[in-house]
């Protein structure tokens, strides 16, 4: 097992051949859970013995144990682990572990795997992905942070992302922002959390970018102002040409797609239905396959044709549900269910996309946790 070393007036902690400094309180903090390593302490508890006889709130100890994170990142033996409801512990694992997986240490082997990754997004394969997440131990590797977020975001699992509090909420933001927005249907207060998010200066450049020209574009479809894509559009088409998006594609075609289905410009759907039939005939990316199938029968529905309509948004489900793209699944079952309420002459379909929701909704927690990640986003877009 690991010893740490700490030097008191330096505030340096060593680790093998590795030193870290630290500020004076981080180095407390460390040093007391080491001292205490496998107990778990509460906030108030930590606050008690490392911060006597001054009066700093809960969240500090949050922020040193977030940068404590941050600074002992390479040190992979040791754990702060976050402990839900309660607070904090620190464990050791054992060194022998490690060798038993020298491929941990293999950067050839850490680059293919995230690869393998990066490929399975590509091809919207969400089982494939977390069928690669469960076998790190077996296999040898670690995820990125990225892929650990990815895979929990594809499986709309808001809980994780509201108790993963070793990540900096500026580095949860935009998942949790596409988690509020894609599970309940978008309401005038989702929309606005999406254009604060775009003021905030806490998303990355990317983020920023792919949610300015694509994801707020389809809230806005969403919430009934298809008009307000039509005046975005322009300014998608020039980035995605700039940037060399190529990935963009074909989700800008269905976004752009469903906002042509909202505002009855049938002719103009079913000209992009023919483009996007043509790219998914070269690349059938289950993600985009399964939104294709759903949305033609959305135009199925518009032109009447109920049965075949039906059919084509249960396949379309059915190849979201294969690719384990739950979040994806959930967003087209109230685009569904938003779609009917414009038609308004289809109660029994009505009624059966609603008990599916609910049904998603029950197996996700999406209500229990909804209220909790509303008021994670206002206060970390508050600067709270």
């Amino acid at each position: 097992m690991i010893r740490l070393q700490f030097d008191a007036e330096g505030y340096s902690v060593i680790c093998g051949t590795e030193q870290v400094i630290l500020l004076a309180k981080e180095f407390a903090l460390l040093r007391f859970l080491y001292d205490n390593r496998n107990q778990v302490f509460t906030r108030e508890q930590l606050l008690d013995r490392v911060w006597p006889l001054e009066y700093p709130v809960e969240r500090t100890v949050d922020d040193h144990i977030y940068r404590l994170r941050k600074k002992l990142k390479s040190w992979h033996t040791l754990r702060i682990h976050t402990v839900r409801g309660y607070g904090y512990s620190l464990t050791l694992a054992d060194v022998q572990q490690r060798q038993n997986h020298p491929s941990l240490y293999d950067q050839e082997v850490q680059d293919a795997v995230h690869g393998l990754f990066r490929k399975y997004q590509l091809l919207g394969q969400g089982n494939s992905i977390a069928a690669l997440a469960a076998q790190q131990e077996q296999m040898g590797f670690e995820m990125s942070p990225f892929y650990q977020m990815y895979t929990r975001f594809v499986q709309a699992d808001i809980l994780w992302f509201l108790e993963r509090e070793e990540f900096a909420p500026k580095d949860r933001l935009y998942w949790m922002l596409l988690l509020y927005t894609g599970t309940a249907g978008v309401t005038d207060q989702a929309l606005a959390l999406c254009e604060r998010a775009l003021s905030s200066g806490q998303l990355s450049s990317d983020q920023e970018r792919e949610l300015r020209i694509l994801n707020i574009l389809e809230a806005y479809v969403e919430n009934g102002q298809p008009e307000r894509v039509q005046e975005g559009l322009p300014l998608t088409l020039m980035v995605m040409e700039r940037d060399s998006l190529d990935k963009f594609v074909m989700p800008v075609a269905l976004m752009e797609m469903y906002m042509h289905l909202v505002a009855n410009h049938m002719e103009k759907a079913a000209e992009l239905s023919d483009r996007l039939e043509g790219l998914l005939s070269e690349a059938p990316y289950l993600r985009e396959l399964g939104r294709y199938r759903m949305m033609r029968g959305l135009i199925l529905l518009r032109t009447g044709d109920v049965d075949n309509a039906e059919r084509l948004m249960d396949e379309g489900l059915d190849t979201l549900d294969m690719g384990k793209q739950e979040l994806l699944k959930i967003k087209a079952v109230c685009q569904i269910r938003g779609f009917l309420k414009l038609c308004g002459t289809y109660p029994m379909l009505e009624e059966k996309y609603a008990a599916r929701y609910e049904r998603l909704d029950r197996d996700n927690g999406l209500t229990v946790h909804r209220s909790a990640l509303r008021r994670w986003l206002e206060q970390t877009l508050s600067g709270v």
